[in-house]
């Protein structure tokens, strides 16, 4: 395993187990992650089953995907996220989909999560077709 193959594998494990931590934590009273208007992150009932939905995701392209499908699942993943960004954007409430809108902090993290996601599954894609390259003796 190389840098970028380990960095996208590190990736979305680390992002599987926040999303999966995150989502489980949405069920239980706590001031960060929940119903509340105090909380820090505004999530319902549906929001937390798709952080535990997606951070599962996150964690089989980590742990069951490598090399080429590693980083096109990534690529994937991230594209998924700039979806939610851009349609929470429109509709913090996911067009009613969701009872509590989404607020600012959770917009930074879905963009984060995108962009993120993106950017290191492009340049793992990019390694791997490099080692292709050089595996056939092309310069």
């Amino acid at each position: 395993m190389n840098e970028r193959e380990g960095t996208a594998r590190v990736w979305a494990i680390v992002v599987g187990i926040v999303l999966v931590a995150v989502g489980l934590l949405g069920f239980v009273s706590n001031p960060l992650v929940g119903d509340s208007s105090t909380a820090l992150l505004h999530t319902d009932r549906m929001h937390d089953i798709v952080h535990i939905a997606t951070g599962a995701l996150a964690l089989f392209i980590g742990l069951g995907l490598s090399g080429r499908d590693q980083a096109v699942g990534l690529i994937g993943f991230g594209v998924l996220y700039a979806v939610v960004f851009a349609a929470m954007m429109v509709s913090p409430d996911l067009f009613g989909l969701m009872s509590m809108p989404a607020n600012a902090p959770l917009h930074v993290i879905h963009a984060a999560l995108a962009l993120g996601s993106l950017v290191i599954g492009y340049l793992a894609l990019q390694h791997v077709a490099g080692a292709r390259q050089l595996g056939r003796g092309a310069v």
